[in-house]
């Protein structure tokens, strides 16, 4: 006797098929943005047609010393995320990605948390711990904030292209890999919010002073406001 389907189970199937093919553009738009910004942190790319930015100015605003801590934090997940690009079974690879991004996101808000610990108490508190994933090292000397920022970029690409490489080769994935995807991207994008608004904050000023120096009058009477959308 064959017992049809519920309409939950008809749901969730649908939407898995939805999400199939969805990702595949998804996931190209992903390369897309993180090899971009890539291209910019390494200097002389115009963000969106609007300023040119060189490593020069990016360094007068993040200084080794200032972004010594965000470098950190950057360059532990970069070089977790290239001791798993090697595993080959998707489940696995998806387990271990979403594991290290995971830890990485604790670890990047201990920091606020000991300083609230600080604040509160005056005593400072140290709260990296020990990860199973993430490979947090301490470095005698402060990373390039935008060398790091850059590497990291065109690692989270690499760990795109070989999401996409991925499905393409098993055409289905299962709903337990589905969502570690999308907990993992959300993950990415919230690192991607941040360099984005950081960034565009340098450009507005970059422009600002090529007004000024084309037009001293220029800053009283323009006003940049322009809002650009990023697809995150």
């Amino acid at each position: 006797m064959m017992i049809a389907p519920t309409s939950s189970i008809l749901q969730s199937t649908g939407y898995h098929a939805q999400q199939q093919d969805w990702m595949p553009s998804l996931i190209a738009k992903r390369i897309a943005t993180w090899t971009y910004l890539m291209r910019v942190f390494r200097g002389g790319m115009v963000l969106y047609n609007t300023a040119l930015l060189s490593e020069h100015e990016m360094r007068q605003i993040w200084s080794d010393d200032k972004m010594h801590r965000r470098s950190l934090q950057f360059f532990s997940l970069g070089t977790s995320l290239a001791t798993i690009l090697d595993i080959p079974s998707t489940a696995d690879y998806m387990r271990a990605l979403n594991s290290v991004t995971q830890e990485y996101e604790y670890f990047a808000g201990a920091e606020s948390r000991a300083k609230s610990i600080f604040f509160k108490t005056g005593r400072s508190q140290d709260e990296a711990g020990e990860y199973s994933f993430l490979e947090v090292k301490s470095l005698p000397f402060n990373l390039d904030y935008t060398i790091t920022t850059a590497t990291l970029c065109d690692m989270i690409s690499e760990v795109y292209e070989k999401i996409k490489v991925q499905q393409q080769q098993e055409q289905i994935w299962t709903l337990a890999s589905m969502e570690s995807f999308q907990k993992i991207d959300t993950r990415f994008k919230k690192i991607l919010a941040i360099v984005l608004k950081e960034i565009e904050s340098v450009a507005r000023d970059v422009m600002v002073q090529e007004l000024n120096w084309l037009d001293p009058l220029a800053s009283s009477s323009t006003s940049y406001s322009q809002d650009y959308e990023w697809d995150l």
